[in-house]
């Protein structure tokens, strides 16, 4: 697993990863010799589709094998269909590429707006094949089947966030330095101390310096997860040795604005 960041904001969705692939041989070593994007406007511009774990879907790079599939979403407009559609296909290819062989974990989210009720809403789906997070990250609890659930509602039940109120909201939180967010990958407990401690920098930095400002827009908060990933990219090249900087190579930021 790599890093993959997710944030629902008033501006919009953003979804941030590192760069890295992990590969395997026969020995169990592993090397990370090659670069590409874990995170895509996939199936049209204004969705988002972003993954850690298993790198390689019906023999082909995820990118790839989102490219082949591609025109079977060319008429969905719903993302849930998009979601629902896209759990079925990866539980059918992941089943096969794997045979009799051990699960590999694989966890997807796909984002975007839809409207209702007059009222544009964000939606974040989750997809995945990992059943058990601990206190430091995911215990290797991966299974054959994946579950397919909407995230971003399923955060804010508890709050009983009315619909319409749901981007005031988000703005409130924002200004706290606080959005709402869904983090992904591999050892998560070290990535969200060391992202909480940007985040506390950087809110004091707004408060204390002249030439920082709470971001208002959706570029700005993109270089603010960019900056996440980059510094998670930082630890593994100071603190593991070669063979296991699973994150790293740089990182991509896509994002989604909130239609107006």
């Amino acid at each position: 697993m790599s890093i993959l960041v997710v944030e629902v904001l008033s501006e919009g969705i953003i979804f941030g990863a590192d760069r890295n692939i992990t590969y395997t041989d026969v020995n169990g070593s592993t090397t990370q010799g090659t670069s590409r994007s874990k995170v895509f406007k996939w199936p049209a511009e204004r969705f988002l589709f972003g993954f850690v774990g298993a790198a390689t879907v019906g023999g082909l790079p995820m990118d790839e094998w989102l490219d082949s599939i591609k025109d079977e979403f060319a008429s969905k407009t719903s993302l849930e269909e998009i979601a629902q559609k896209i759990h079925q296909k990866i539980q059918l290819q992941r089943a096969e590429d794997e045979g009799i062989n051990p699960a590999k974990g694989l966890i997807i989210h796909l984002g975007g707006f839809e409207r209702r009720n007059d009222i544009w809403l964000p939606f974040v789906w989750h997809i995945s094949n990992a059943y058990k997070l601990g206190k430091f990250g995911y215990l290797p609890d991966f299974r054959k089947t994946f579950v397919c659930s909407e995230a971003f509602w399923n955060w804010a039940k508890p709050y009983e966030i009315d619909p319409s109120e749901v981007r005031r909201i988000l703005r409130v939180m924002e200004k706290q330095f606080n959005p709402c967010w869904f983090h992904q990958g591999i050892d998560l407990y070290t990535f969200n101390a060391l992202e909480s401690a940007i985040k506390s920098t950087f809110k004091l930095l707004c408060q204390q310096h002249p030439e920082h400002e709470i971001p208002t827009t959706i570029e700005e908060w993109a270089k603010h997860i960019r900056m996440q990933i980059l510094m998670y990219g930082a630890y593994f090249e100071a603190f593991r040795p070669e063979g296991q900087r699973y994150v790293g190579g740089s990182g991509d930021i896509v994002f989604t604005p909130w239609p107006e």
